[in-house]
């Protein structure tokens, strides 16, 4: 069929910064699933601080760098609710676009690793093509408190102790 049940594609068009794809692959699965959406799909692209920052400029008319960026399948998802795809092909989620070498410099600066940043990167990314924003305190809290939520699920798994974006930043 051309519309299989999806999964995480991984691209990474930037080689400034290295890190184990394979990791991050399985982490975003794992997450997929925490979230209650693990029949869905989601591209994981990995890009430079030039992309990045094109795509603020374009999609948010923001002209700064940026560490993720989300563009979801589904509009106007309520937090908290699930899609209801209508066709096998819509089982999608959306793409998260990663800044890697401005998140290598917020783990920098931060003290911690690649390899634990992503995670919480990804999850954050996640939760707003689920419908999750932080414009508000409201909007902050729910999305704080639905990362916290899958973030305990990632570290009891993988014997982590990462914190939601929301958070960190």
């Amino acid at each position: 069929r051309a519309c299989d049940v999806m999964s995480v594609w991984l691209r990474n068009f930037q080689s400034k910064i290295l890190f184990n794809e394979y990791l991050l692959k399985l982490h975003s699965v794992f997450l997929l699933h925490a979230l209650g959406v693990g029949r869905f799909g989601v591209s994981v692209v990995c890009v430079d601080e030039k992309e990045i920052r094109e795509l603020n400029r374009a999609y948010r008319n923001e002209d700064s760098s940026t560490d993720v960026l989300s563009f979801p399948y589904h509009e106007n998802l309520v937090p908290g609710e699930l899609p209801t795809p209508e066709r096998d092909c819509d089982y999608n989620l959306g793409d998260i676009i990663l800044g890697t070498p401005i998140i290598a410099q917020q783990c920098v600066q931060d003290g911690v690793s690649l390899e634990h940043r992503l995670p919480v990167i990804v999850t954050h990314g996640l939760c707003h093509l689920l419908g999750y924003r932080h414009g508000t305190k409201t909007e902050h809290t729910k999305m704080f408190m639905r990362e916290q939520s899958v973030l305990t699920a990632f570290n009891t798994t993988f014997g982590t102790r990462l914190r939601p974006l929301t958070d960190v930043h």
